[in-house]
């Protein structure tokens, strides 16, 4: 699945939706990272605790969408970029000496890069980014819903009670039912060769559960998890080891 394309379609609002949150945080260093085809670089960035960052990123590749975001506690709000185009956004790196801010990089089953900012000297010995524990969600709407799907997540499956839903407001409410891994469900759209991230339930820790709410037309999809190598102390890319299943929404 690595040779996918990015985000079409749909993704094209979320792009607009997210424009504010991709130019904020006027001033600061700026960083600058580049998607290409099969990653993104640099990998590891140097900052200093307390310092204001412009994150310049570029789409480089051939996707026609990467999207970037804080995980594990970091708070960068997720945004979008097209491809041949730059998104930017700011940072502000937290107090805190000797720790890791981690944000993520990536194609939804596609490529994916963990990138780090190592901040202060003597390399990282946290890797909280601000207030953690909690699922996060990304791409929901307000209720009520018109239906709801009950999904359980464990390495290295996703199981739902059912498999088709008519178009409308559906709530997916997802429980981890692994002893020891973070999962999470994104809810891919299937758009030719691309899959279309519609929305997704983030960092749902091992017994824990997440709901969102997303607005889905008719359309074959995938629900899946997006945990990658070096995300969430995994070390293997759940996708690739075959957590999605196919999900219709009927007219």
């Amino acid at each position: 699945m690595k040779a996918l394309s990015g985000l079409t379609g749909a993704a094209l609002g979320l792009v607009l939706l997210t424009t504010a949150c991709t130019e904020s945080g006027s001033g600061g260093r700026e960083v600058n990272i580049t998607q290409g085809d099969d990653s993104c670089s640099p990998a590891t960035v140097d900052v200093t605790p307390g310092e204001k960052l412009q994150i310049v990123v570029k789409n480089d590749s051939d996707h026609d969408v990467y999207e970037v975001e804080g995980i594990e506690g970091t708070k960068l709000e997720e945004f979008v970029v097209p491809s041949g185009k730059t998104r930017k956004s700011g940072y502000t790196v937290p107090g805190d000496a000797n720790a890791t801010y981690k944000l993520k990089c990536y194609v939804p089953a596609g490529p994916s890069t963990i990138i780090e900012l190592v901040a202060g000297e003597g390399g990282a010995t946290s890797t909280d980014g601000g207030e953690g524990g909690e699922a996060e969600t990304h791409g929901g709407v307000e209720g009520p819903a018109d239906d709801e799907v009950h999904v359980e997540l464990v390495e290295y499956k996703v199981t739902a009670d059912k498999n088709s839903v008519k178009a409308g407001k559906i709530e997916f409410v997802a429980k981890n039912i692994s002893e020891t891994q973070t999962h999470e469900l994104a809810v891919l759209k299937k758009e030719g060769g691309a899959l279309d991230n519609e929305g997704e339930i983030e960092d749902i820790e091992a017994g824990k559960d997440g709901e969102i709410i997303l607005e889905l037309g008719p359309g074959d999809y995938e629900l899946a998890c997006l945990i990658s190598a070096g995300e969430a102390g995994s070390t293997v890319d759940h996708y690739e080891q075959g957590m999605k299943i196919d999900f219709t929404v009927t007219e």
